[in-house]
């Protein structure tokens, strides 16, 4: 998979107690790509490239000495089989189901200022790390420049990643009809909160913090999404209370990240994206070529027809229209 770069990406939703007419109890995070960076102008979850530091054995120093209360590494392991290349298991590093965490959950520190840690003394009540002011801006900006420095935050801090906060999602490898720069094997996850943390963003990676709820994402004209944003938020818009939204969560963690890799069809009248599970998607794809297949005499419409099972997104070329098609819940 060296054709791809490891990447994580974590989905927040946090309790809001605003009404609205889309009658959501909670808000998810996104955040506006700056013009400096991959994906400039996009609205994504927060999340990037995973760094070696993240797997350091060094961590186990600090995870050694914090209050488990009865959690282990294992505990995040709910299923072992079939697992997605990105968390096949690396000699002399951390279990990937823990280093991936520790990377979201870097990450979204550097980006937004959120830190899912815990004090070690078992203190803390608040979800989050609260840190603020110069604290902050010293720490984001020493990790924005060296992901190793966030393991020597959380010792100078005395705080542990609270790993098990965030729970598997998914995993999502770019088409390779992408140019090999910019094609990412994203692990993604999901935590929860019980209201709306402080944030600060990183202006060198961020030029915006948006905390919308799902249907309000997808119905913007001013939100360019990236289609794993977009299926994802589609997929959460479903659940309009956040405790529906968690117990789906963990639905979805118990089976596994699920590997997504997006084959392309070209139709008379569009396109089609088609993903594990479709009818149609191959019974084997190709990783190293340019996974795309015409079937130039058929519209969108004819081809979803002959279709049994459905797990897709359709782009109709004289309307622009999006439509993701997804398959029964879980």
């Amino acid at each position: 998979m060296k054709a791809w770069r490891e990447a994580t990406s974590l989905i927040i939703a946090a309790k809001n107690a605003a009404k609205s007419s889309e009658s959501y109890d909670y808000a998810l995070l996104l955040l506006k790509r700056s013009q400096k960076t991959s994906f400039a102008g996009a609205f994504v979850f927060p999340g990037g490239l995973v760094e070696s530091a993240d797997a350091d054995l060094k961590w186990h120093n600090i995870f050694q000495h914090q209050h488990l209360n009865g959690r282990t590494f294992e505990s995040l392991f709910y299923n072992l089989k079939d697992r997605p290349v990105i968390f096949h298991k690396k000699n002399n590093q951390l279990p990937r189901e823990v280093s991936l965490r520790i990377s979201a959950i870097r990450e979204t520190f550097e980006e937004c200022g959120v830190l899912f840690c815990q004090q070690i003394d078992g203190t803390q009540e608040s979800e989050t790390y609260p840190i603020s002011g110069e604290l902050l801006n010293f720490w984001q900006q020493k990790v924005h420049n060296d992901a190793s420095e966030f393991y020597n935050m959380c010792s100078t801090l005395k705080c542990f990643p609270n790993i098990w906060a965030l729970q598997e999602w998914g995993n999502w490898l770019t088409p390779t009809y992408i140019p090999a720069k910019s094609r990412f094997n994203t692990a993604f996850f999901f935590t929860s909160l019980g209201k709306l943390p402080n944030t600060q963003i990183d202006h060198n990676e961020v030029d915006e913090l948006l905390w919308a709820q799902p249907q309000q994402v997808l119905n913007s004209h001013d939100s360019w999404l990236p289609p794993p944003q977009m299926y994802e938020i589609s997929s959460i818009a479903d659940y309009h209370k956040i405790e529906d939204l968690k117990e789906f969560a963990l639905k979805k963690a118990k089976i596994g990240a699920i590997q997504f890799f997006p084959v392309r069809i070209l139709l008379r009248d569009g396109i089609v994206v088609v993903l594990p599970g479709d009818s149609m998607y191959p019974t084997q794809v190709n990783f190293h070529e340019n996974e795309v297949i015409e079937k130039l005499d058929m519209t969108v419409e004819e081809f979803r027809n002959i279709s049994t099972n459905i797990h897709r997104t359709e782009i109709f070329d004289d309307s622009k229209e999006i439509k993701i098609l997804l398959p029964s819940k879980l």
